[in-house]
């Protein structure tokens, strides 16, 4: 018996010595997870449970690192049962702000323009960040049109406090979320200037109890107004993700919106296309019905990466599927019509039925946005990690 094959040492030794030559994670993460120290291996008789740490959380990912583990210790003698445990831990820059003490990375969603779905893109993305085990905050930041409750079938109560006055986010599919819409009458119309969005920006952010949070999606209204002032001016934005769809029109408006995110050192995390084809289930074909190649224009124009592309989908519509939503009361006057009333609690607490895409069943849509959300983590984690080597590179040179 070799000292390697010991009893102290044995099967579990082995079975560490394998995966940490299996190049475990190398094709979906660019690096090794033995030589990160990700891979922990313990052994209770012959069931091994590998435990992994992922500064990456996503579900792509977690499904292929499984298969290689189970694929490099498939033929290792005194193993007969294997469990994958895996343990999120996006990586921190340290930069914080008293506003949000607790919150590692702020990923600002932007786009140029209403209209091509950038709510959509951020909600699916804090959950599906979310869904792969990351602690996920949404801040619907646009004050003329918040929608994130509606996308995320919450309904229009306010928030509760605590004791010390501090908002508590309401939660949905795993995402703590805060939204004007939590604040403000369901129908009632916005109108402040920018002084007044401005402190209301800074309050969503320092009166909220947030709590620990890999990563807080902040849903701008579109265009480069206050509210994105407000934000890069208050907070360590770690980067922005530009949301656009491919016609031209779009395009040039997501290029105004990405030059305005530059100016501020914000870095660009990449663009984003919503409404990238739609496949017609009666022929079975694809169609660009709003063009192609919008994103890819931007993306080698700037040097960014195309993060995701979203196709049209009838299903992403279908937030509100309950049908048998109750009439608001009302009074019905001669020669006028019917007068409604405002709401009832329990009305305005019902929940819609539908889930946000990325929580739906399997479908192009939902891979679609897994694939979004891995990219913009991973995208995260390169500049992280490539802004601390340039503080060792400096500490080093002193």
């Amino acid at each position: 018996m070799t000292p390697t094959d010991s009893p102290a040492d044995g099967t579990e030794a082995r079975l560490e010595r394998v995966l940490g030559d299996a190049d475990i994670g190398g094709d979906v993460l660019s690096a090794d997870l033995g030589d990160l120290g990700a891979l922990e291996v313990s052994l209770d008789g012959s069931e091994a449970t590998v435990t992994v740490t992922l500064p990456i959380p996503s579900a792509e990912v977690r499904t292929a690192i499984e298969r290689e583990v189970a694929e490099s210790l498939s033929e290792l003698e005194g193993v007969t049962a294997l469990e994958c445990r895996f343990e999120p831990d996006p990586p921190d820059d340290g930069e914080r702000v008293d506003f949000i003490p607790a919150v590692k990375n702020v990923i600002a969603v932007a786009s140029g323009k209403g209209g091509v779905g950038k709510s959509t893109i951020a909600a699916n993305l804090a959950v599906a960040l979310a869904d792969a085990g990351a602690d996920v905050g949404l801040l619907d930041a646009d004050v003329y049109g918040p929608n994130a409750p509606t996308m995320l079938g919450l309904g229009d109560r306010t928030p509760d406090a605590t004791p010390e006055d501090e908002m508590l986010p309401r939660e949905a599919h795993g995402v703590k979320v805060m939204s004007m819409e939590f604040i403000v009458g369901e129908d009632d119309p916005v109108i402040w200037r920018g002084p007044l969005v401005d402190e209301f920006v800074k309050q969503l952010f320092g009166d909220v109890k947030w709590g620990m949070l890999d990563y807080l999606i902040v849903d701008l209204p579109p265009g480069t107004g206050d509210a994105q002032l407000s934000l890069v001016q208050h907070l360590p934005v770690t980067g922005a993700v530009i949301v656009t769809t491919p016609q031209p029109v779009a395009r040039d408006d997501a290029r105004r919106s990405l030059e305005g995110i530059t100016r501020y050192d914000i870095p660009v995390l990449g663009i984003a296309e919503n409404m990238a084809g739609f496949e017609c289930h009666a022929c079975g074909s694809e169609h660009a019905i709003f063009d192609e190649g919008g994103a890819e224009q931007l993306a080698t124009e700037f040097d960014v990466p195309v993060l995701g592309k979203i196709p049209i989908d009838p299903e992403i519509g279908a937030s509100q599927a309950d049908t048998d939503q109750p009439e608001p009361p009302g009074v019905s006057i001669p020669g006028i019509g019917r007068l409604q009333l405002p709401r009832t609690r329990a009305e305005r607490e019902r929940l819609t039925t539908r889930k946000p895409m990325v929580a739906r069943e399997e479908g192009d849509s939902r891979r679609a946005f897994e694939v979004l959300a891995t990219r913009t983590a991973a995208r995260i984690n390169d500049f992280v990690v490539t802004k601390e080597s340039g503080k060792r590179g400096e500490q080093d040179r002193t």
